[in-house]
């Protein structure tokens, strides 16, 4: 079986949980997704470290807030296999992404090369999370997985043309 690479996707959120008893499920995404979202794209949740298709039933999407929306999928039909999907990642194809161009996204610093000011080069982006607006860069380094907190103050450089970001990184954050 042959599958979607999450380098053809962007992650938009993940479920959160069920609504009602009809196979409804909470998604909580990201703001810059909402004006692609309204065009019902196909999604896929990350099932077993595979991306999978959901597509959603006709008017199986509603907004409730900016960053969350309830969404009705094909053959999710139930309480229960709302709950089997819940906890997935979801995405959506680069290509179904509708762009706002003037705005940086946090996606788009995945790939970015990150340096520290003291250590040199760290590592490229891998991830960007954000954990109740604070951001959360993840990069191999030496091997082992790291997350490093972004904040404006450990901004050192930025420059969008050769897509590196330096920072004052806190100090014990590589004391692997």
């Amino acid at each position: 079986m042959e599958t979607i690479p999450k380098t053809d996707c962007l992650k938009i959120g993940y479920l959160q949980k069920p609504h009602g008893i009809k196979g409804e499920v909470v998604l909580n995404f990201e703001l810059e997704f909402e004006s692609s979202l309204e065009e019902e794209p196909p999604l896929f949740l990350e099932i077993d470290g595979l991306l999978v298709p959901y597509f959603l039933k006709p008017d199986g999407l509603r907004f409730r807030s900016g960053e969350a929306a309830l969404l009705q999928f094909d053959w999710v039909d139930d309480e229960n296999q709302a709950r089997q999907i819940c906890g997935c990642a979801v995405y959506m194809k680069k290509e179904d992404w509708l762009d706002d161009e003037e705005e940086l996204h946090l996606h788009m610093l995945v790939g970015y090369r990150l340096f520290d000011s003291k250590r040199g080069i760290i590592g490229t982006i891998e991830q960007v999370d954000d954990y109740a607006g604070n951001l959360i860069f993840q990069v191999t380094y030496n091997g082992q997985e790291v997350l490093i907190p972004f904040n404006e103050d450990f901004l050192v450089r930025f420059d969008d043309e050769k897509r590196e970001i330096e920072l004052q990184c806190p100090d014990g954050i590589f004391d692997l």
